[in-house]
């Protein structure tokens, strides 16, 4: 019977972790696309607007696009960092500008566009 508690207590302490440990990395996110979204307002506004839709004088002339779209969405987040380090059709590149880590907090922020459809 003791084997058992100890069991039934083990699992416990697992599943309690793994809990703790999964909202530990769901705060991360939300705090990584928080970054990202401050990055997105010093850098990307210009192009893809304030509402990410591309909407501006300067994204309808570059063809920017829609953030929230499925085209973009459907992008890994690898063809994400890669697009925004090196720059795609009339993106320039911003590797120059920005950190890896930064990249990374950008594509964050727009994985989290694509749950808000424009």
């Amino acid at each position: 019977m003791n084997g058992l508690k100890f069991l039934c207590k083990a699992g416990l302490e697992c599943f309690a972790a793994v809990c703790f440990l999964s909202a530990a990395s769901f705060a991360g996110t939300d705090s990584t696309a928080a970054a990202g979204e401050n990055l997105f307002k010093s850098h990307c506004v210009l192009c893809h607007g304030t509402d990410a839709t591309g909407n501006t004088t300067m994204g309808k002339q570059l063809k920017a696009r829609n953030l929230h779209s499925a085209i973009v969405q459907k992008k890994s987040d690898a063809e994400l960092k890669h697009i925004i380090t090196d720059g795609e059709r009339n993106m320039p590149p911003f590797s120059a500008q920005l950190s890896i880590a930064q990249i990374d907090e950008l594509v964050a922020y727009v994985r989290q566009l694509g749950k808000s459809k424009k």
